[in-house]
């Protein structure tokens, strides 16, 4: 039998901690969702309970992705943010695009890079701002097109930019304040990340950029 070497055991030892912590947030999340269905004022139709499990399959979905990503790469390690932005999109497509509501994402994007132990965070949050848009950008069933764009500023600040072509925000509406359950996740996961959140609608559309300061985004001698 071949002796485990110590990084090797390293690595296992942290992988499994990334699990245990990911299924922490997860339940936690749930348990959100749960709240906010109590206190909810008249029964949920058919449609709204399968759209809530709907979301709380693409979060458990995302999280599971990023682990088979994530599996080899220790949490000081530098990984391309791109291909897993691809995926979840995908993924979330997948989802949500039907027959009755058709969903397309274009993707661009420069360079991404990120430390390993920032990627599940900054992905659940993209995962709930595409969620969103798919879900709401368009309530009469018209297909909706989201832009996803990533990249690095010339002063090393990583911006991820989501922007759809649905019917905005309600008027009044405060992303720092106000939403449901994806929005409080996005909120919580941007102040964890020590990030910023920049939201513009108006009836053509909602556009969320969001700003990781550069101690959290590898410098790209280091990849």
């Amino acid at each position: 039998m071949d002796q485990i070497t110590h990084p090797q055991l390293d690595l296992a030892a942290e992988a499994n901690h990334r699990v245990a912590n990911s299924l922490t947030l997860l339940g936690g999340l749930v348990r959100m969702q749960a709240k906010a269905a109590g206190r909810a004022d008249k029964p949920f139709t058919n449609a709204e309970v399968r759209m809530m499990l709907d979301g709380i399959a693409a979060r458990v979905a995302t999280v599971g992705q990023l682990h088979r990503s994530l599996a080899h790469v220790p949490g000081d390690g530098v990984i391309a943010l791109n291909s897993h932005l691809r995926e979840i999109g995908a993924n979330l497509v997948s989802a949500f695009s039907s027959e009755q509501r058709r969903v397309s994402i274009q993707h661009s994007a420069g360079e991404c890079l990120v430390l390993a132990r920032h990627v599940q965070s900054i992905t659940l949050i993209v995962c709930e701002i595409l969620t969103n848009a798919m879900k709401y950008a368009h309530p009469a069933g018209v297909p909706v097109k989201i832009s996803l764009l990533c990249e690095s500023s010339p002063k090393g600040v990583l911006e991820i930019t989501v922007s759809d072509d649905g019917i905005g925000l309600p008027e009044g509406f405060d992303a720092m304040k106000d939403g449901g359950l994806g929005f409080q996740i996005v909120r919580l996961l941007t102040t964890e990340l020590g990030a910023t959140l920049d939201v513009f609608s108006d009836n053509l559309g909602s556009t969320f950029r969001l700003s990781v300061p550069s101690v959290l985004v590898a410098n790209l001698q280091t990849a």
